[in-house]
């Protein structure tokens, strides 16, 4: 009898009109089919990724935010999204030489993970740095505003030395090359702060300026070509080039010096 009653309560609840049947889709606000609305769930089961919403409420310029939008999209042109496209013989990545997709690039590899561990550092924050793990401080943007803005600068400036290495054969030269970007790029987004978050940026900084400083010297390469990302070692260890060109121009000029004074006449090249 309990059933019978609540099925009448919902039958009165009915009211019955003098119009047609309409057909409704219920997976979209106005009750209309659209491709959209069916790809959205059958990709997200009728749920919308909260992180690409929350990329345009951050206080960053819009081209960054573009490249987030791209980036939480999977939609960047690096080697694997391209070869979807048109056949690729190469598929790594520049800095590691592993076979690159955007979370290797981002977060996996080696010069990202270094990248990640001097920023986790300087914020004191910890954790696997991955893309749900940055992506989850986009949402309470307002708490986590100066994290936001670093990791933020961070992906953006890796991906402009990575495309600087690869289109302009740009040399690598160790974390302080990826660290310096950062800080530069911080100066240029200041304006866009109000004055507390400025003045806590500006303490970043001159941590990253403290950590450039007491960084050793690493190893440098570049691209021997534009389309392969097999890479020359150009200096193991700047200390000691230095020690053995200052060697070699030594026993250099000794040898032309002796023989200038045995031939008696200048050496011609």
């Amino acid at each position: 009898m309990e059933m019978w009653f609540e099925l009448l309560g919902i039958v009165e609840e009915v009211h019955l009109v003098e119009e047609e049947d309409q057909i409704i889709w219920s997976f979209s606000s106005n009750g209309q089919y659209s491709v959209q609305s069916l790809y959205a769930v059958i990709n997200h089961q009728g749920v919308k990724p909260v992180y690409v919403q929350a990329v345009w409420k951050l206080k960053i310029p819009p081209r960054v935010q573009i490249f987030l939008w791209l980036l939480s999209k999977n939609k960047l042109l690096i080697r694997n999204n391209l070869a979807k496209r048109r056949e690729l013989d190469d598929l790594t990545c520049l800095f590691c030489s592993e076979t690159i997709t955007i979370h290797q690039l981002f977060f996996y590899c080696c010069v990202a993970k270094c990248m990640w561990s001097a920023l986790a550092d300087i914020l004191g924050l910890s954790g696997n740095w991955d893309y749900e793990c940055v992506a989850s401080l986009w949402v309470p943007n307002k708490k986590f505003m100066l994290a936001n803005i670093v990791n933020v600068a961070a992906l953006w400036c890796l991906w402009k030395v990575r495309n600087k290495i690869c289109f302009q054969g740009d040399v690598w030269i160790a974390m302080k090359k990826v660290l310096t970007w950062i800080s530069r790029t911080f100066r240029r987004w200041k304006p866009m702060l109000n004055a507390v978050t400025e003045e806590e940026l500006e303490l970043v900084i001159q941590k990253i300026t403290e950590l450039e400083a007491n960084r050793p010297p690493g190893i440098s390469w570049s691209p021997l070509n534009s389309q392969a990302s097999v890479f020359q070692p150009l200096v193991a260890d700047c200390i000691t080039v230095n020690q053995q060109i200052s060697e070699f121009v030594i026993q250099s000029n000794t040898a032309v010096t002796s023989g200038l004074s045995l031939a008696g006449a200048p050496l011609r090249f």
